[in-house]
C-alpha cells in the first residue's frame, strides 16, 4: 500500500498525500515518479517473505532493521536469548529504503518494539544531517499512525575507519537524531558511537574487518551490553 503511493506520486503530490494521511506538517521522503532504488532489493524482500511462510516469526517480537551493520550481527539471537527478536536488515540500505518497503518490512511482524541503524550508508551517499533527520522524522510518524502501540529506537551512526572523513556529519547527524527521540515519549537514543572512539578522538580499529568498514566480534559485543538496557521488557520470551 505505502510504497504503490509512492510510485504513482510525484513528490508534490506524495507530500500532499501523507499530510493528510498522517495529519503531520513535515514529511520528506526520497520519492520519484518511480522509486529507483526499489529494484536494489526485491530478492532480498521477497527471500523474507519466503523466510516468514516457512517459519512464520512470533508477533510482539523485537525487530531490528536496518543495514549492513545490524545484517552482519550472526549472533543476534544468542546476544539477546532471553527476547524475542527478528532480524530483517539488509546491506547498503538507506533509511528512505525502510520507508518505502514499511508494508512488507515492518508491519507484518506487528513489533513490540523497532530497533533502526541507518544513516551510515545515507550520509555518505551525500545526504545531509538535516535531509537524514527528514527521514527519520517520516519514518517515526509512520510507526505512530500503523503501530501505536510500537516503541522505537535509533541507533547512531557508528564511527569508522573507512568513512572518518564523514565523522563530523555523522556526529551531527547523531545529535539531531538524540533530540529528536527526546522529545518522544515512545522513542529512545541508544549511542553505540562514543565507545568507538578514545580519549584522544581516534577510532578503535579493534572493533573492524579488514575493511575497516563492517564489524566483528568484537565490535558486536560492545553494541550488545549498549543495546541490551533498551529492549523493551514486552519482546522478552
Amino acid at each position: 500500500m505505502i510504497k504503490t503511493i509512492i510510485c504513482r506520486l510525484g513528490s508534490g503530490a506524495l507530500f500532499g498525500a501523507f499530510l493528510m494521511l498522517f495529519l503531520t506538517d513535515s514529511l520528506n521522503i526520497a520519492a520519484q515518479s518511480e522509486y529507483s532504488r526499489a529494484s536494489l532489493w526485491e530478492d532480498e524482500i521477497a527471500e523474507f517473505k519466503q523466510r516468514d511462510l516457512e517459519n512464520p516469526p512470533k508477533e510482539g517480537s523485537i525487530l531490528f532493521i536496518g543495514s549492513s551493520s545490524f545484517r552482519g550481527w550472526r549472533s543476534l539471537k544468542d546476544d539477546f536469548s532471553e527476547y524475542k527478536v527478528i532480524n530483517r536488515s539488509f546491506g547498503g540500505s538507506h533509511l528512505s529504503d525502510l520507508i518505502y518497503y514499511f508494508d512488507d518490512l515492518i508491519l507484518p511482524y506487528k513489533p513490540c518494539q523497532i530497533i533502526v541503524y541507518e544513516g551510515d550508508n545515507d550520509v555518505a551517499s551525500g545526504m545531509t544531517p538535516k535531509e537524514y533527520l527528514q527521514d527519520v522524522v517520516t519514518f517515526s510518524r509512520m510507526v505512530e499512525v500503523f503501530l501505536p502501540e510500537s516503541e522505537l529506537a535509533f541507533v547512531s551512526i557508528k564511527p569508522s575507519p573507512a568513512r572518518e572523513k564523514w565523522i563530523e556529519e555523522y556526529q551531527e547527524a547523531n545529535n539531531l537524531v538524540r533530540e529528536f527521540c527526546i522529545s518522544k515519549p515512545n522513542m529512545k537514543f541508544i549511542d553505540v558511537s562514543q565507545l568507538m572512539i578514545d580519549r584522544e578522538g581516534k577510532i578503535k580499529e579493534e572493533y573492524f574487518m579488514s575493511d575497516m568498514l563492517h564489524m566483528k566480534t568484537l565490535g558486536y559485543q560492545l553494541w550488545k551490553k549498549v543495546i541490551l538496557p533498551y529492549l523493551s521488557e514486552k519482546g522478552k520470551n
